[in-house]
């Protein structure tokens, strides 16, 4: 009767194991979750693990390596990185199709920012004064 025992609960843990790693597949697969673009701010520049994405919702998981303070822009735009209007050390987001952003990124913490992207180019940065300007900036290609 101890083997019978022995024998039920090892088959029922194996059954229990298997249906829980074939739900957790099952819902990644459903979900459509790929994981999110890493990204790394540091004084003074922005690194995207993936430089293109595809349409739809793309998260950005940013990571400040650096000992200032950043922020994380996305503007839709097609001119390049590097040509956005600038006043007073800072893009000027208004004149812009800005996406989304998230600010106050502190040294030593992550963030994380998701937005539905259409098909086209963006441009991400740091608008904190003067960071722009100093490189913090890159392209980004949604198709």
């Amino acid at each position: 009767m101890k083997r019978y025992a022995v024998a039920c609960v090892a088959a029922l843990f194996t059954l229990a194991m298997t249906a829980c790693s074939s739900d957790s597949s099952s819902s990644a697969a459903a979900s459509g979750s790929t994981g999110g673009i890493a990204t790394t701010l540091k004084d003074f520049a922005i690194t995207l693990g993936s430089s293109t994405a595809p349409a739809g919702e793309v998260t950005f998981d940013i990571s400040n390596e650096g000992p200032s303070t950043h922020e994380f822009v996305v503007v839709n735009s097609d001119l390049a990185p590097d040509k956005l209007p600038v006043s007073d050390g800072e893009v000027e987001e208004d004149q812009l199709d800005s996406v989304g952003e998230q600010e106050d990124i502190a040294p030593s913490t992550t963030a994380e920012l998701t937005l539905n992207l259409e098909p086209g180019s963006y441009v991400v940065f740091c608008n904190v004064t003067g960071h722009y300007e100093a490189g913090m900036h890159t392209g980004l290609t949604v198709s």
